[in-house]
């Protein structure tokens, strides 16, 4: 059996907590186009795992969103499941059979979207699609988003990695920040404007080095990139997004749900509110 060549991904509360909103809303969301059947809507998950996980405080199995996704009625048209392991897609294709409105792809998320999925949602096209964009660190590139947000057809829930960016891009001493990390950095946001949100001129002078930076709260980062959702991206509605914590009550990502539809954050906002 496949599901015995490797471990699941342990989970904490949080990412519990996250399955259960992007379910809820799922199911909100296929019942909303339900009145306009000419539109095929389709579920996209970029970094889908095997579809399992186990509960780190309790060690039950756990559905993960696709097989979530899958149980959603009324059903999508279509559904595209990504990761970049192979032992997780083939217990993943395992699991489907030979269902024909299932696309899983082995390899990388971002190329295989902007290349081969995204561009066949579009607008005009009658097509829509609820992505499903849950990165484990800083793996998503900007270019992605942007594509989703341009197409004017996508409701984008986004993991927000500040846990990663903090230990990786964001530091108390910039200088000291690795290439890479950087880098990263670079293409999670697009572009450089990233230090602007992240860090501030502090008022005292440094008599041998001027003006010493300080980092900024998460919620200020936070803050600026969901501004650069909406001027940027091009998504209408961004919701203020709700903060994930582990046990310690330390932010490990926010969920943000991004969409060109007014009815798209009303239904978010009144689920976030049940986990605020």
């Amino acid at each position: 059996m496949t599901e015995l060549l490797f471990k699941f991904d342990e989970i904490g509360i949080w990412s519990e907590l996250k399955l259960e909103i992007i379910e809820q809303y799922g199911a909100a969301y296929t019942k909303a186009f339900a009145r306009t059947p000419r539109l095929k809507k389709y579920y996209i998950d970029a970094f889908s795992g095997a579809g399992k996980h186990v509960a780190k405080k309790t060690k039950a199995q756990v559905e993960g969103s696709p097989a979530r996704a899958l149980k959603v009625r009324p059903p999508f048209d279509g559904y595209c499941f990504i990761d970049l392991d192979g032992k997780k897609t083939d217990f993943l294709r395992a699991t489907c059979g030979d269902r024909q409105d299932v696309d899983i792809h082995t390899g990388d998320a971002n190329e295989y979207l902007t290349k081969t999925v995204l561009p066949k949602i579009q607008y005009e096209k009658f097509t829509r699609a609820l992505c499903l964009l849950d990165p484990y660190g800083l793996d998503l590139n900007w270019e992605v988003i942007l594509q989703a947000g341009q197409s004017q057809a996508v409701d984008m829930f986004l993991n927000f990695p500040v846990m990663d960016i903090n230990r990786n891009a964001i530091w108390h001493h910039p200088d000291k920040v690795p290439q890479d990390g950087i880098e990263r950095m670079h293409k999670f946001w697009g572009n450089d404007s990233w230090r602007a949100a992240a860090y501030v001129e502090s008022k005292q002078q440094n008599l041998f080095s001027g003006p010493d930076k300080i980092k900024q709260p998460n919620d200020a980062i936070v803050a600026a990139f969901r501004e650069r959702l909406k001027k940027v991206a091009g998504f209408t509605f961004v919701p203020d997004p709700l903060p994930m914590r582990n046990s310690k009550k330390t932010d490990v990502y926010y969920l943000f749900l991004a969409s060109p539809k007014a009815v798209a954050q009303k239904i978010i906002t009144d689920i976030f509110n049940k986990y605020r």
